[in-house]
Formats: structure tokens, C-alpha cells, sequence
């Protein structure tokens, strides 16, 4: 995996550490968050994480954000990219993704 990907990841994590001392991380098992790079510097750091399931992407929900957009956005023909990028920015400042937050605990 490219080492930037990465050092990008990390950076991100280390911008929520700075805001929240305390946290759980959620990740989906995508490649830039289960390397050993990362995970190494959040044991370090003693931060607990955990992955999402896989193929239970309805618990993601980020991944729900992703659906709600795709069906009200990138499904609809657009005559340039920016055209598109626009009518992502007009959705993703209006729109209030609705996710069920009772999806992630168990019975």
C-alpha cells in the first residue's frame, strides 16, 4: 500500500485524538485502516478500535451515507464533472443522512 494513503489515514486519526482524548475508532476492514502502520501507532496510543463485520456494511454509516447519495446524485446524468461535484456539495449541505443508530446494538 502506497505509504501517503497511509501517513493520510494517520493524520486523520491523530486530528480526532487531538479533539477527543478518549475514543473508540470504528473502521471498515479497507486496506489504509488495518495496515500495520496505523494499527501499531493506535496501540501505541492505547486507542481501542474494532472493525465493522464484514459484509455488514447497513452498520456502516458512512456506508449509508454513501447509498442515500449514490441514489439521489450520481445516478442522475450530469453533463460535466463539475457539474457533478456541484450537485454533490448542493446535497451533501442540505441533505440530513438518516441512520438508525439502534442498528448497532445488539438484542
Amino acid at each position: 500500500m502506497d505509504y501517503q494513503v497511509k501517513e493520510e489515514v494517520l493524520w486523520n486519526i491523530k486530528l480526532l485524538r487531538m479533539k477527543f482524548s478518549k475514543m473508540l475508532l470504528l473502521l471498515d476492514k479497507a486496506k489504509w485502516n488495518k495496515n500495520n502502520y496505523v494499527i501499531s501507532w493506535l496501540e501505541e496510543q492505547g486507542i481501542e478500535y474494532m472493525f465493522f463485520p464484514t459484509g455488514a456494511s447497513d452498520l456502516n454509516p458512512v456506508e449509508e451515507c454513501w447509498r442515500q447519495t449514490r441514489d439521489n446524485v450520481t445516478n442522475v446524468s450530469h453533463n460535466s464533472v463539475l457539474e457533478m461535484v456541484e450537485s454533490l456539495k448542493n446535497y451533501w449541505e442540505k441533505q440530513p443522512f438518516k441512520h438508525n443508530v439502534l442498528n448497532y446494538l445488539s438484542s
